[in-house]
């Protein structure tokens, strides 16, 4: 069976953060993802994701830390607010960590690059250490320019030069892979053993997956034919308020 995750960066955002771990407890999740706010105490936070069994399947690094990653002489920062990251997963029992890409203009790619394989070696004992994986993903190249990585050949380049799975991982996004890419199922067949979390929306509308391109009973069938273990995530933005839109979850949970 399907075990939902809500991506409360995207949902329930019509009530204050906090209070969207109840919302997504009581309305048929059983996970949380999120990029770790700012200013919001650790208790409270901890206390809000505990809500009746909830759990906190991610945490993704906000976008401007890991950017630091990219930077060789931020490398330093990057460990460091990296360090705190990891502190913070532990104290929510959370063993998933994203680390977004960012905008890498083609003069600077290499160097850059360079710099982003040679940090995420250096966070990889620590996640080893606290029993976290570091998950790594792509945003599409026709609505993200110049970003990276921009493809599933790209992650898996990654994946390879960093050569430990126990670590690294693959954060699949359904919605971008089919913006630029297609063959949901052969990727999904293909890489299953790499794959840590899945994130849908509705293509080409990034809403609910209720409607365009894909077939998500198929898809999500073949992910639990495949055998995967981890969360379906649903990051996508609701065409009106959250709770209008989850009516197509009931068929599942």
């Amino acid at each position: 069976m399907v075990s939902f995750c809500a991506d409360i960066d995207r949902l329930f955002t019509e009530a204050p953060f906090l209070q969207r771990f109840r919302l997504a407890r009581e309305n048929g999740f059983s996970s949380v993802e999120f990029s770790y706010p700012e200013n919001v105490d650790l208790g409270c936070l901890g206390d809000a994701a505990a809500y009746k069994g909830l759990k906190v399947s991610l945490i993704s690094m906000p976008l401007n830390q890991a950017a630091l990653a990219f930077e060789k002489k931020e490398k330093q920062n990057f460990l460091n607010a990296f360090d705190v990251l990891l502190e913070r997963a532990d104290f929510l029992e959370c063993k998933k960590i994203f680390i977004p890409g960012k905008i890498v203009l083609q003069k600077d790619f290499d160097a850059l690059r360079l710099s982003f394989v040679s940090a995420l070696h250096a966070i990889a004992p620590r996640a080893r250490q606290s029993g976290v994986k570091i998950l790594l993903g792509f945003k599409n190249p026709t609505e993200n320019p110049d970003f990276y990585p921009a493809s599933t050949l790209e992650v898996l380049e990654l994946l390879d030069e960093l050569n430990d799975d126990r670590v690294f991982a693959y954060l699949f996004e359904v919605y971008h892979a089919q913006m630029c890419e297609g063959g949901i199922s052969n990727t999904i067949e293909a890489l299953i053993s790499l794959i840590a979390h899945v994130r849908i929306a509705g293509v080409p509308n990034a809403a609910e997956p209720d409607s365009g391109e894909i077939d998500y009973s198929y898809v999500l069938s073949l992910l639990e034919t495949q055998g995967y273990q981890g969360h379906v995530s649903c990051s996508y933005t609701p065409r009106l308020e959250t709770l209008q839109g989850l009516k197509w979850m009931t068929r599942y949970v």
